[in-house]
């Protein structure tokens, strides 16, 4: 009886230590796995909590990148709002992960984010006020598929301008390098989005001032540049610069929001660009669509006209 108890009570801290393990929050995690790897001179927050088995929120992030090449030899600060981490894949980014594979995961969202090197001043020489950052990341990598999914990647000026990016692409994997999948990649499908508040407004005289030339000048260029590719389109390409014209015109106060769209008849990889001179080869081939609320018919072949 006593060897029956002992194997019991064995069995019974097995599975507690199993189960103690296996319940280690998604912050726990982070603390344990992956906070001790940065390569930072300090990294603190004034807040944090666990957010499910994968996830944890950071508040009042502040972190201290040592000086380096890249920083101008001195260091720099990057402070961050929030940050909420829904999903990730801890296991590929343990340090003692047997591979150097792409973590297979991440959703995950940094909220307020502000610094001082030149990442977050680059846009000041042209007006372009230091606003916070708010960026978000939404991607899955099936590897046995070969499929990289990227629901999400969005990045937003504040008061200024947001950019969208969603997309499937064929032929990635979570060890694939930068020049396979150039080599190899096929898209299947992606939507770009602008959604421009002032931006425009303070890039075009910027970077016209450097051409030596006035903004209403850029702008006559390129409309008319895109109103020679439009000459030889017809049907739904022709719908799409439209939209794409009618944005342009439109630089000093938006309509809305310019939504870019692909999604080829059969998967597109770089070698497939050379078509796109053919007439129509944007929507029979590429399937591009663009769509703003201030679309004018007959702006794309108007060019400057049209403004």
């Amino acid at each position: 009886m006593r060897i029956v108890f002992a194997a019991l009570l064995s069995a019974l801290l097995l599975i507690g230590l199993a189960t103690g393990t296996w319940a280690q929050n998604g912050l726990e995690r982070f603390e344990k796995e992956i906070k001790p790897q940065f390569e930072l001179k300090t990294l603190s927050y004034a807040g944090a909590e666990p957010l499910g088995p994968s996830g944890f929120v950071l508040k009042d992030v502040v972190a201290v990148v040592p000086a380096n090449a890249a920083t101008g030899d001195k260091e720099s600060t990057i402070r961050i709002d929030r940050v909420t981490v829904e999903d990730l894949d801890f296991d590929r980014l343990r340090k003692d992960s047997k591979d150097d594979r792409a973590p297979r995961f991440a959703r995950l969202r940094m909220e307020g984010m502000t610094g001082d090197d030149e990442m977050f001043t680059a846009l000041e020489p042209y007006g372009v006020p230091k606003v916070p950052f708010d960026i978000a990341l939404d991607y899955r990598i099936d590897p046995a598929a070969k499929v990289l999914t990227v629901n999400m990647l969005e990045v937003t000026l504040r008061g200024q301008a947001s950019f969208a990016l969603s997309m499937i692409v064929d032929g990635v994997s979570d060890d694939t390098d930068m020049d396979t999948a150039k080599d190899e990649g096929r898209l299947r499908r992606a939507s770009f989005t602008i959604d421009d508040k002032e931006l425009l407004g303070k890039l075009v005289p910027a970077v016209a001032s450097e051409e030596g030339i006035k903004s209403e000048e850029l702008i006559t260029t390129a409309l008319d540049a895109l109103a020679g590719f439009a000459q030889a389109q017809t049907g739904e390409t022709l719908k799409a610069l439209d939209a794409l014209a009618s944005f342009v015109g439109d630089w000093k106060a938006p309509k809305g929001p310019l939504v870019l769209g692909v999604k080829p008849t059969k998967t597109a990889g770089l070698d497939d660009l050379d078509k796109i001179m053919v007439p129509d080869a944007l929507s029979t081939l590429f399937g591009f669509t663009a769509t703003y609320p201030g679309t004018r018919g007959g702006a794309a072949k108007a060019g400057s006209k049209g403004k």
